[in-house]
């Protein structure tokens, strides 16, 4: 039997939610927010994390959602003031 894959993409700015397709979409069709994000401090492209969900047995929803944390420095990704207190955390390098 064939699984059924549903692909979502929650934008990390406004939350709305838009159904991948091909081409997959780079930007938020709501608020412009970009999907891909990069590490400013380590210069790393984050991945998107997901989570899965199974309403039937044959069938997959995966919501992926841009990551809020650089996962190698654990820097802050989203810019919320222009200065450098976002990123102050004991666990910068």
């Amino acid at each position: 039997m064939a699984v059924r894959l549903q692909v979502d993409v929650q934008c990390g700015a406004c939350g709305a939610l838009t159904h991948q397709g091909d081409p997959p979409q780079k930007f938020c069709a709501c608020c412009g927010a970009a999907f891909e994000r990069y590490c400013l401090q380590c210069r790393r492209r984050v991945d998107m994390y997901f989570e899965e969900w199974w309403p039937e047995d044959h069938h997959c929803v995966r919501t992926y959602t841009p990551a809020k944390r650089c996962p190698a420095c654990n820097s802050g990704l989203e810019v919320q003031t222009r200065d450098s207190s976002y990123n102050d955390t004991s666990y910068n390098h």
